[in-house]
């Protein structure tokens, strides 16, 4: 019994995992200036998959439009495993700005699950037939 309450004890007291910290700072990184940075974080976070799925979830919710659309775009590429950020997704389609807007409804897009049959989309004819 004390075996089982020390390593109960000796689990609350560890530090994050090596992967749960580096998850931290990509997204926090997500921030960057630099566009090509935030591409490469967002490639970095897709990686890592569904332990970033949380924390991405939470930074579409940052004060920095640049984190907000990041988070987006990384949910984007994890694609259908991050099913679970769909809530968040789609209430941050009201974003105040435009190109978090986009990368929502991009990685909505994205997540949904694929083998569903989408909407046919034609182009209009032009009265009179093509020439």
């Amino acid at each position: 019994m004390q075996t089982v309450i020390g390593l109960l004890v000796f689990a609350a007291a560890a530090p994050p995992a090596p992967e749960d910290a580096v998850v931290r700072r990509l997204v926090e990184a997500l921030k960057d200036v630099d566009p090509e940075v935030r591409q490469n974080v967002a490639i970095a976070l897709a990686k890592l998959g569904t332990p970033a799925i949380d924390p991405l979830v939470d930074a579409l919710k940052d004060a920095a439009p640049e984190k907000r659309s990041g988070a987006a775009y990384t949910l984007a590429l994890i694609g259908p495993p991050a099913r679970s950020a769909m809530p968040a997704l789609l209430d941050a389609l009201a974003d105040k700005d435009t190109d978090v807007r986009r990368q929502v409804s991009y990685a909505i897009g994205r997540i949904l699950l694929p083998g569903r049959p989408s909407p046919e989309v034609t182009a209009p004819q032009p009265r009179g037939g093509l020439r």
